[in-house]
């Protein structure tokens, strides 16, 4: 059975991306491969949260970090970005000595097609910065920018072998690495299995779950929930560093508003109540890579009213019902108001969403990255 090293670069945040390493450590395992996990470092705090009660997880191989990042590492992490690279580049002549013990090395955090590797995942290209993507930003960001794609463009492979999250972000891998990577469409996995057994009354409730971040904009929820009286709207989400002003600004956006309501670092149970409860689903106007929130949201049975671009539209939402897409927040209301006239439609929209999230469950997570892992060993022989 073949031999895997999977590197994570840093682990120092509970995000997406860490669990997507750690989940695909665990599928590797359940199909007996032999696997083993690196990273250059490893916050005790953040590793402590993201294997909490995994047995599955049993260890990872700390291999050291350049002093730079220690330098570079602040409160709210705005050079995280440059200090993946660095710590990447820093841990070449590591990687290379890995092949001699290992079949198969890859690599899922930088977001570029690494060349020391046999395949990266990728969950959005480093070299277009996602956030000036979604909006206009300052001299200083769009200079750091430039920083990150001058350290990227001195490790990236031209024909590697590319794992992501959605068709929407492996059109966006071809613009900025070209077309000659192979990319294969490998959904990170949703617990649907939770989900889907989810049964309870619904009512006029629109949920949106979400990090409170300042590019999500989540101060539209508010004047979309204005235009509906007759609906009750909650949005709940976790918090980090950058949350105090978003809220604030999503606090005044709602100033008069008896039919919105927010709720912070609320737990599991929470979720999975609201969801029980609710009928829709409305994400924000923000281009999402893939959109756990969105495929959650479908798993359970509610109707995700999504903005029109992003993986959670093109992968999941457009195949569930065209109509769900919305460009502004005007039109956004509009489909909410019309799918709560129309039961009927929304009970059918409903078990179509739970039939299109089957496809983003771990099992197919699962088969999916074999399929890849078995073509890299074909590819060898």
């Amino acid at each position: 059975m073949a031999r895997i090293a999977l590197i994570h670069t840093l682990i120092e945040e509970t995000g997406g991306t860490e669990k997507l390493a750690l989940e695909m450590y665990k599928a590797l395992r359940e199909l007996k491969y032999d696997v083993d996990l690196y990273t250059a470092h490893k916050d005790p705090k953040a590793w402590e949260i993201l294997t909490s009660g995994d047995q599955t997880i049993q260890t990872i191989k700390e291999l050291g970090e350049p002093f730079i990042n220690r330098i570079l590492k602040t409160k709210n992490d705005k050079f995280i970005r440059y200090r993946r690279l660095l710590a990447l580049n820093h841990l070449v002549k590591l990687i290379k000595k890995l092949r001699n013990n290992y079949d198969i090395i890859i690599e899922t955090q930088s977001n570029i097609p690494y060349k020391y590797t046999d395949a990266s995942y990728i969950h959005f290209p480093a070299l277009i910065d996602y956030i000036s993507f979604q909006a206009k930003t300052g001299i200083s960001r769009k200079l750091y920018n430039s920083l990150v794609i001058k350290k990227a463009k001195l490790l990236i492979s031209k024909s590697g072998f590319v794992m992501t999250n959605s068709t929407w972000t492996a059109n966006y891998i071809k613009k900025a690495y070209g077309n000659d990577l192979k990319i294969k469409i490998v959904y990170p996995p949703v617990n649907i299995e939770e989900l889907l057994s989810i049964n309870g009354e619904r009512r006029k409730i629109i949920l949106t779950v979400s990090r409170f971040s300042p590019e999500k904009k989540l101060n539209t929820i508010p004047d979309i929930a204005r235009n509906i009286p007759e609906a009750e709207f909650y949005l709940i989400g976790s918090t980090s560093n950058y949350s105090r002003s978003v809220i604030k600004s999503i606090n005044k956006k709602a100033i008069g508003l008896n039919n919105f309501h927010v709720e912070t670092d609320v737990p599991r149970k929470r979720i999975i109540e609201l969801m029980s409860q609710a009928s829709i689903y409305l994400h924000p106007p923000f281009a999402e890579h893939f959109g756990i929130s969105i495929a959650e949201a479908a798993a359970a049975g509610l109707v995700p009213v999504v903005y029109k671009d992003g993986g959670g539209w093109t992968d999941i939402v457009s195949r569930i019902d065209e109509g769900l897409g919305y460009k502004n927040i005007e039109e956004a209301a509009l489909i909410i108001k019309k799918l709560l006239s129309e039961c009927g439609r929304l009970n059918n929209l409903s078990e179509k969403a739970k039939d299109i999230a089957k496809d983003f469950s771990y099992e197919k997570f699962k088969e999916r990255l074999n399929e890849v892992i078995e073509e890299l060993i074909n590819a060898k022989i």
